[in-house]
């Protein structure tokens, strides 16, 4: 097998893509500078042109295209239609239900869609809107991403276990970064009346999770080389350089260069991932390469995810032989640098866009594997298949 050979820039962050779009749709002066093609953009982008009185949106199967969606709708008075796969709609949304109806706002699910009925936010003497994050940090970031050009202030606090709450940071320094005034209360936070935009342009950086893969190829198999490493950045999914580095790989950061190597020894590792839980399926597929047994942990949110992901991991690494054992919150892995390569496999993603990487990493290093519907990597890099240089 030829050594694996990476070198360019990443695609920006779906994640931030996705928030900054949601900024401009109420400010549409802003001017974003980045590029993402993928599905959860595109739905974006286009539900956000038919929001109107009577708004029919298709939101694809796309979790924060979903929330944020139902929020920003929301906004505007009218009756509201948000369609998803029905994947999409079987995810825990009672957190959602629960903050639209704080807002004043009417929402249920019906099928495969949300209706919602709105005379716009309402403000109610004396609340404090109390943001249940057990599910998803979404639901926070959804709220304050729509709380410009308000009539009154508004107070919230987070409840609850925050899941990921790391992706409820990034989006409070983006919004920052933009002018949004957030002051911090004993309980929570209170963002004024009348917000406006301050900054007429941003930069929307590379996506980490995108790059995380990337250079995982090059952890296993050769070398990557990302040319677009951000300077300064909140994504969660940016601590893959401190794990590559425990587990031994060669990393190297060079102003806006990341360099990473297949080291000759690479060593298990255990982390928790809460506040990482994309990490997991291409994590997991690293980990069993490596010497020793790892340990990922801290994330049963999961199971809760694009597809139950702790058991699909599980049927791959079964599949290929590989020995875990797994746990609520994430897998043991019993690693084996030396691992019999597998022929005629044939796996089912579920269409998991994160475990179609996973798989194919399988593929770089070897196995034999025929992937089923290996199309759901749309979802979120659709340029994957270029750049990995491996035929679906």
């Amino acid at each position: 097998m030829a050594d694996f050979r990476f070198q360019g820039s990443i695609p920006g962050s779906k994640s931030v893509f996705n928030r900054a779009l949601i900024v401009k749709s109420y400010f549409p002066v802003l001017d974003l500078h980045g590029f993402a093609d993928c599905d959860d953009v595109r739905f974006m982008r286009e539900g956000l042109k038919g929001i109107k009185e009577r708004s029919r949106i298709d939101c694809g199967e796309g979790g924060t295209t979903f929330r944020f969606m139902a929020l920003r709708a929301s906004r505007v008075r009218g009756v509201h239609i948000l369609k998803g796969t029905p994947r999409l709609m079987s995810r825990p949304q009672h957190g959602l239900i629960d903050l639209l109806q704080q807002l004043g706002i009417q929402a249920q699910i019906k099928k495969n869609e949300m209706h919602i009925v709105s005379e716009g936010w309402k403000k109610f003497k004396n609340r404090v809107i109390k943001v249940d994050t057990t599910e998803s940090s979404q639901y926070a970031s959804a709220l304050i991403l729509n709380s410009w050009l308000l009539d009154f202030d508004l107070e919230f606090q987070l409840v609850g276990s925050k899941v990921s709450e790391s992706y409820f940071l990034l989006t409070l320094e983006m919004l920052k970064k933009m002018g949004l005034r957030i002051k911090q209360t004993p309980t929570g936070y209170l963002v004024p009346m009348g917000q406006r935009l301050e900054k007429l342009s941003f930069d929307v950086e590379a996506d980490m999770s995108s790059m995380f893969t990337m250079a995982a190829a090059g952890v296993l198999a050769g070398e990557s080389v990302i040319e677009n490493y951000p300077e300064q950045t909140q994504q969660p999914d940016k601590v893959f350089v401190d794990i590559f580095k425990k587990m031994g790989a060669q990393v190297d950061l060079d102003e806006r260069t990341l360099t990473v190597r297949k080291p000759q020894h690479l060593k298990a590792v255990e982390w928790n991932l809460f506040q990482c839980p994309d990490l997991f399926p291409v994590l997991a597929v690293v980990c069993s390469f490596a010497e020793g047994t790892s340990k990922l942990h801290g994330a049963p949110q999961l199971v809760a995810k694009e597809s139950n992901r702790i058991a699909k991991v599980a049927d791959l690494l079964t599949l290929l032989g590989i020995q875990h054992e797994v746990l609520e919150d994430g897998m043991i892995i019993h690693g084996n640098p030396q691992q019999s390569l597998k022929k005629g496999v044939v796996f089912n993603p579920d269409e998991d866009h994160r475990m179609v990487m996973a798989a194919v990493l399988m593929k770089l290093k070897g196995h034999q594997i025929k992937i089923q519907h290996p199309e759901a990597i749309n979802k979120s890099f659709p340029e994957f298949w270029d750049m990995i240089g491996i035929k679906p």
